[in-house]
């Protein structure tokens, strides 16, 4: 019997399953966990490979965020979803022209910023050495350039005034807290010197991008 003679009566259409963005998430989280365990069953040589899964994963939010702005989201919405300030996530995942640049928490700061700001400013920029971006601003590093603008700024002024405010230096993790104290394992930066405070020169250096 062919198909074109099956009585329509008969044959059950199937129907077409919707597939939620909750059942892809959990589909992705459960791949990742059983990769994790064959990782774990000995295969040394697979560990940077899965570590590295956080650069896909930071592509794929940067292309999610690109369409949510296409379809009419706001940098407000998307921020407050990604538990962000609209600022960082404009400069995170906006056009080329918006990364890159200093930090806005630091700008409009100014001299007034707060210990505890430049603790939070600092650990939003600090470099992941198995990531090419900033996790902050999307800042791509370069083997010559190996932070982005506004680590380079934040941290020495969060070096010199560590001691006032323990409590906020605290919260930093050991890797950040080694990096602070020039002791980091990524290849070295070179020295910018003091930052000038006087009244007539500029806060933040002109070669550093702004606004």
């Amino acid at each position: 019997m062919t198909a074109s003679t099956v009585k329509p009566g008969l044959t059950r259409k199937r129907d077409k399953r919707v597939v939620e963005n909750d059942d892809y998430a959990s589909f992705a989280r459960r791949i990742l966990r059983a990769y994790a365990r064959r990782v774990g069953d000995g295969d040394i040589e697979a560990l940077a490979a899965l570590r590295q899964l956080c650069s896909e994963v930071d592509t794929a939010t940067a292309e999610a965020v690109k369409g949510l702005r296409q379809f009419g989201y706001s940098w407000a919405d998307i921020a407050a979803r990604l538990g962000v300030t609209r600022q960082a996530a404009q400069m995170r995942w906006g056009n080329r022209s918006e990364r890159g640049r200093v930090d806005d928490r630091i700008l409009h700061a100014g001299l007034g910023i707060t210990v505890p700001v430049l603790v939070t400013v600092f650990a939003d920029h600090f470099r992941d050495p198995l990531v090419g971006t900033c996790p902050g601003c999307g800042f791509e590093y370069q083997p010559d350039t190996p932070d982005c603008p506004t680590a380079t700024v934040v941290r020495p002024m969060l070096f010199r005034r560590r001691h006032e405010n323990p409590t906020a230096v605290a919260r930093l993790t050991p890797a950040q807290f080694e990096d602070l104290h020039g002791r980091r394992r990524t290849a070295p930066r070179a020295s910018l010197g003091p930052i000038p405070l006087d009244s007539g020169s500029s806060l933040f250096p002109t070669t550093l991008g702004g606004r």
